[in-house]
């Protein structure tokens, strides 16, 4: 996994819970995850979503009367992938515990238990996208606890006994959480385990572990990522399905930033063939020193080293250089501005992570890298071993091609600290397309 050597990963997915049936048209009531959306199943909808590399194996409880139906399902369509159904409880949080159980001894695990990451989906919500659940787990393996969510558009009333509002709440402060919800093994453990011996019942898996003190980190998700509980939802959710399968799908961070109109209107930036286009060149420059005791990360790629590079984050400074090339090209400002090294929430974070953020960024606002040029200044190591890997990890990154990521590695003859295998120095050159009726915001 980009970012994640060294970890393992498995998945829970909730697929018991008492509220599950609905009565769709006025006809019987139905297991809801076995309604047919747009030709499969809820279920297998949510195990294709989750069916990534990053995931090993998955942990399903279900209820008993209904184990061979699912049972059917998987085998049909995942022959090959690592499935266990397990006893569902009468609450979700009963069967999480039994499942957390048969996680703790699953006998694949190959890591530390600070490097195992659980990740919880609830099986109702089909439409997640990879993307975000591979964000989810990077963020996770960073500061051991993660939660998808998306900031709430209306106005929160907190409403009495007798219906009258009591309170409104700040809504900037407000957060809708969905799932995946993804932890360290350990720290999920103490939060289960804590919660049985002492009664307490949570409405997620994040608020048991924040009852604990450790701090959840939230993720922005997508709108799109709808849990299906009433008839309504399975309609917006085949009508979610029928857009994006006829029309290019739209980045989930520009549906989360603007309302369906504007988004329309940014989509017109690339569709028109009359539109006016404008390109910006930027420049990026970033040095790092190397020490003992840290890791070397350059272009998301980790490269064996007795020394590593020196910063608040991973010190990746090839990324770092990137970052400030696309954000000069586009007049804003440079990397300390959107992420300050005195921000806690970014101290060890692995930068592809402020990557992927700055890139939602200008996709938002309908800006598109059209190539990349990156000089890496260094003594040593020998970068020549790992640049086809970095530039595939770019590649992937900008939505670029590989023939538009050139990577070049060169010395200074021992001169200067580089030279002296001091640090790392890279520069980096970002050509990009501005459309003129789109502007940042």
């Amino acid at each position: 996994m980009n970012g994640l050597l060294n970890w393992q990963a498995v998945a829970i997915i909730p697929a018991a819970g008492s509220g599950r049936r609905m009565r769709v048209n006025g006809n019987q009531e139905k297991q809801k995850l076995m309604l047919v959306l747009e030709g499969e199943t809820i279920f297998l909808r949510s195990i294709k979503a989750l069916d990534i590399p990053e995931i090993e194996a998955f942990f399903i409880p279900v209820a008993a009367a209904e184990r061979r139906e699912f049972s059917r399902q998987i085998k049909e369509s995942f022959p090959n992938r690592e499935v266990y159904l397990c006893a569902g409880g009468k609450e979700r949080q009963d069967s999480i515990y039994s499942a957390l159980v048969l996680v703790g001894a699953w006998q694949g695990w190959r890591v530390p238990e600070e490097r195992r990451l659980i990740l919880i989906h609830d099986a109702a919500r089909p439409l997640i996208e990879k993307d975000l659940i591979q964000e989810a787990l990077s963020v996770a393996s960073q500061t051991g606890a993660a939660g998808v969510g998306v900031p709430v558009k209306d106005t929160i009333k907190i409403v009495g006994r007798d219906r009258v509002i009591t309170a409104t709440p700040e809504r900037s402060n407000l957060w809708a959480i969905q799932t995946p919800q993804v932890f360290t093994w350990p720290v999920l453990w103490t939060a289960y385990s804590t919660a049985k011996v002492e009664g307490e019942t949570g409405t997620d898996d994040a608020s048991l572990v924040e009852r604990t003190g450790w701090p959840v980190q939230m993720v922005t998700g997508s709108y799109r990522n709808i849990k299906i509980t009433t008839p309504e939802d399975l309609i917006m959710a085949q009508a979610l399905l029928r857009s994006s399968s006829s029309q290019p799908p739209l980045g989930r961070n520009k549906i989360n930033k603007l309302e369906v109109d504007v988004e329309r209107q940014t989509s017109k930036c690339f569709q028109s063939k009359e539109e006016k286009t404008m390109l910006r060149v930027g420049q990026g420059f970033d040095v790092h020193k190397l020490v003992s005791g840290r890791r070397l990360v350059l272009g998301g790629v980790e490269i064996p080293s007795e020394l590593g590079l020196e910063g608040h984050s991973d010190a990746d400074a090839l990324i770092h250089a990137v970052i400030d090339a696309l954000l000069g090209a586009t007049g804003e400002g440079d990397i300390g501005e959107l992420f300050p090294d005195t921000d806690p929430v970014y101290q060890g974070i692995d930068s592809q992570l402020l990557l992927r953020k700055v890139m939602d960024r200008l996709k938002g606002a309908g800006v598109k890298p059209i190539n990349i040029d990156a000089t890496v200044i260094a003594q040593y190591p020998k970068i020549a071993p790992y640049r086809q890997e970095m530039r595939e990890n770019l590649a992937t990154l900008l939505g670029l091609s590989l023939k538009e990521i050139n990577i070049k590695a060169t010395t200074t003859e021992k001169l200067g600290f580089t030279g002296r295998k001091e640090g790392i120095a890279v520069q980096v050159v970002a050509l990009v397309q501005l459309s003129s009726s789109c502007s940042l915001v």
